[in-house]
């Protein structure tokens, strides 16, 4: 079975080919890859977005044919797309294509290529983050004058919430042409019907990075560092940082020694900062926690496990979510979780039981679950860390899940 993989990253194991940085993100697709590159009843080649026109090429690499399209822009729509998708279809020739993510452009780009040549009910798309969705949440919790200010180089917070806006009109087009998707949450489920009733939805849950399931199980209370809360991501309005910021002050209260340690870039780098960094700082001087928040810049697989290690509680504070991919990652390691109920992020905690859920904009119920995994009265944290690598195995499961994913492309021809 000969299938191309459409994705929205050149994946980590190609970047030598291509001489760039190795990407952190889209580790559920490299998971994947990796298992079904261990079947012979399955070959797969990619697609990648290349952004800088001399990197442009197609070839062979890691046993994998590829092709590259130029992305110009993450939010406009280019119909000569449909031209070059079209030349990569003919030369590929494949039996299932594969696109990975519903919010971007080209997405419609390959969905409308596919229509031409008449493969659309060969084609899948897997749901990732929902654009349309996103751009609804993006301004909550911001206030007015932070919206629209302007930091040169850099587009303002309204400014982003538009190119998400604008990416959902794209995203709703091709979710009304879609004949089956893949998703793995009762909210992207339902999201995707309410666009296109008549879709064709099939369930397949992600696979992480190989070094997740080395260290399955391995974080202990007695090694970690006491009162650290680690956070996978704090860089936009989404990830809800600005609401835990308010929290801190009524866990610090309790527990002087909270230290906030955040993986990605320093957002209040003064070369670097933005107009959202700009109320972070602001925030951090008007609630004292100066020397109480860390940027750890980007982390690669082995240092995201250092940091979940490490941490007394793992927090992810969207305000909008799929399933977070961070939240399973720290609990197949077994790291105390809590976590804003929202989204798809329901599907995969059972509130007290192996983790904490509370809604995203109720920062005095986030502080409070701080403190109670703090306290770890009764042994909460060993209680949340064991349920955890219990519960998330039943979703997470490598051999299962691609097996799951064949099926789906078995079912589809």
């Amino acid at each position: 079975m000969k299938v191309l993989w459409l994705c929205n990253i050149v994946l980590p194991d190609f970047s030598q080919e291509f001489g760039i940085k190795k990407n952190p993100i889209g580790g559920w697709m490299t998971g994947m890859l990796h298992e079904l590159e261990k079947r012979e009843d399955v070959d797969i080649s990619l697609c990648f977005p290349i952004y800088d026109p001399n990197r442009k090429k197609d070839g062979e690499y890691n046993g994998h044919k590829y092709y590259t399209f130029l992305s110009k822009d993450v939010e406009k729509y280019d119909n000569e797309m449909i031209n070059v998708f079209q030349k990569i279809l003919e030369v590929s020739n494949p039996d299932i294509i594969h696109i990975w993510g519903t919010e971007y452009p080209h997405t419609r780009a390959m969905l409308m290529a596919c229509k031409s040549r008449g493969i659309l009910d060969k084609t899948v798309v897997n749901v990732q983050g929902l654009a349309f969705i996103c751009a609804t949440h993006y301004l909550s919790g911001i206030p007015e004058d932070y919206q629209t200010l302007k930091i040169e180089g850099h587009t303002s917070i309204k400014e982003k919430q538009e190119e998400f806006e604008q990416q959902g009109i794209h995203e709703i087009e091709s979710l009304k042409m879609i004949k089956h998707v893949i998703g793995r949450t009762d909210w992207d489920q339902a999201c995707v019907k309410a666009i296109n009733p008549q879709v064709q939805y099939h369930v397949c849950n992600e696979i992480l990075r190989d070094i997740f399931y080395e260290y399955k199980g391995r974080w202990k209370f007695e090694t970690c560092q006491k009162y650290n809360i680690f956070v996978s991501q704090a860089s936009y309005t989404i990830k809800g940082f600005h609401y835990l910021l308010k929290a801190l002050p009524i866990v610090i209260r309790q527990f002087p020694e909270t230290h906030v340690y955040v993986a990605g870039r320093d957002m209040l780098n003064s070369e670097q900062i933005d107009s959202y960094g700009l109320l972070i700082k602001s925030l951090i001087e008007e609630l004292n926690l100066e020397g109480v928040i860390s940027f750890l810049g980007k982390l690669d697989g082995k240092q995201m496990v250092e940091q979940y290690l490490k941490a007394n509680v793992f927090v992810s504070a969207s305000m909008i979510e799929n399933e977070s991919n961070s939240l399973s990652e720290a609990k197949i390691l077994g790291v105390p979780s809590i976590a804003s109920y929202v989204g798809g992020v329901c599907n995969r905690v059972e509130s007290g039981k192996d983790g904490f859920l509370y809604p995203y904009d109720e920062p005095a119920l986030l502080a409070y679950y701080i403190c109670k995994v703090f306290e770890n009265k009764d042994k909460l944290c060993e209680k949340f860390s064991f349920h955890s690598v219990e519960s998330i195995m039943r979703y997470i499961n490598p051999k299962i899940n691609s097996a799951k994913n064949l099926e789906i492309y078995r079912k589809i021809l």
